[in-house]
């Protein structure tokens, strides 16, 4: 009997900086790559890729050298007629269609499509144009969450709701880079993590600090990741009078950081804030929990599926919420830290990459008899 081929496309790798799709799409590279049951291979576009390249991927984290590989690789078109049964998993936009006798798809949430003000043109127009197509083309597709199928199945229909399938994502395997803190004890600080832009709504922490100055005095607060678009970090600071806290180090904005440093930030602080407005799954809870930082974020789309019982929520449209939550929070952590700290491990420890990979290729296989494997 011929054997089934399984081929990720590894597109999302390009980028120079990972996080997000790109992470997700790293991680189930190292699972395809240390698999031992089962055929497997990658592609970019519409050209394989020698396993040495993405395992280099994998490693280095970092994409810049992938058009200097293919280049230079010898490379071949997809799925370079390899016997058996050909299936696609494309962890992101489709790069082509019904060039594979299976093809599944991972959906990670339709944000432009039910919150377009909180993304530009261009974001928008990227991820619409073909979503509708690939979706309809696709013989199993995987959304990120229980919400983002739900939203699959209710804006993209009509589907078979048995080929839409759940597959939750997980944290990666937790190493702190031991050079960012030296063995030095970290003064007590706050982590806001998400690029800076309207979605991720960094402003109602802006707020939270401008109208309780004593916080700061308390507390660090440091805000980790990239500028996206609309207002910019010193324009926040300046709208709400925070520059001086700012230049006195009381707010603090690395910008995006490294995976190393990022797990080695999350690892020393107090609380993660996560306040953002809409969500396909929410990685960075998931890493922050399984560090045992308690997470202050919004009951919205599927950050309570992801963080469960584990985290303390507030209604981002109710005015005042976030500060009596972060309260609350904060009061919690001084009293009974210990168990706010075991609580996270155990809802971190529910989700894995391993367990991922294994979903995804389980409800795979269920499919393949139908598609007339031997």
């Amino acid at each position: 009997m011929a054997q089934t081929v399984f081929h990720l496309e590894i597109g999302p790798l390009k980028e120079t900086q990972y996080t997000g799709i790109s992470e997700v799409t790293a991680a189930l590279a190292a699972e395809m790559l240390g698999e031992e049951g089962r055929r497997t291979a990658f592609f970019y576009g519409r050209v394989a890729i020698e396993r040495e390249i993405v395992a280099d991927l994998v490693l280095r984290r970092n994409g810049e050298l992938l058009p200097w590989y293919l280049q230079r690789s010898g490379t071949r078109p997809a799925p370079a007629a390899l016997p058996g049964l050909n299936v696609a998993i494309f962890p992101n936009r489709k790069s082509c269609r019904r060039g594979f006798d299976v093809e599944c798809q991972i959906v990670h949430d339709l944000s432009t499509f039910l919150t377009p003000q909180f993304h530009n043109d261009d974001t928008i127009e990227f991820h619409t144009s073909s979503l509708l197509e690939d979706v309809h083309s696709n013989d199993l597709t995987f959304c990120v969450s229980q919400a983002t199928r739900e939203d699959v199945l209710r804006y993209l229909g009509p589907l078979d709701p048995e080929r839409v399938v759940a597959i939750p994502l997980a944290a990666a395997t937790q190493e702190e880079d031991p050079a960012l803190f030296a063995g030095r004890k970290a003064e007590p600080y706050v982590l806001v993590l998400g690029t800076i832009e309207p979605r991720k709504n960094a402003a109602i922490v802006f707020e939270a600090l401008a109208r309780n100055p004593a916080l700061l005095r308390r507390l660090k607060f440091v805000f980790l990741g990239r500028h996206g678009w609309g207002e910019k970090f010193d324009a926040l600071l300046a709208r709400y009078g925070l520059s001086e806290d700012y230049e006195k180090g009381r707010i603090l904005f690395p910008g995006f950081v490294g995976e190393g440093a990022k797990r080695a930030l999350l690892s020393h602080a107090r609380l993660l804030l996560y306040p953002s407005l809409f969500e396909g799954f929410g990685l960075p809870v998931v890493e922050a929990l399984s560090f045992g930082v308690p997470v202050v974020t919004t009951r919205s789309s599927s950050l309570p599926e992801v963080a469960g019982e584990a985290s303390f929520y507030f209604d981002p449209f109710c005015e005042g919420d976030f500060d009596r939550v972060l309260a609350r929070a904060l009061s919690e952590l001084r009293v009974r830290g210990q168990a706010l700290r075991r609580r996270s491990l155990a809802r971190a420890a529910e989700f894995s990459w391993s367990g991922t990979y294994r979903r995804m290729m389980a409800a795979i296989e269920a499919v393949l008899p139908q598609q007339g494997q031997a």
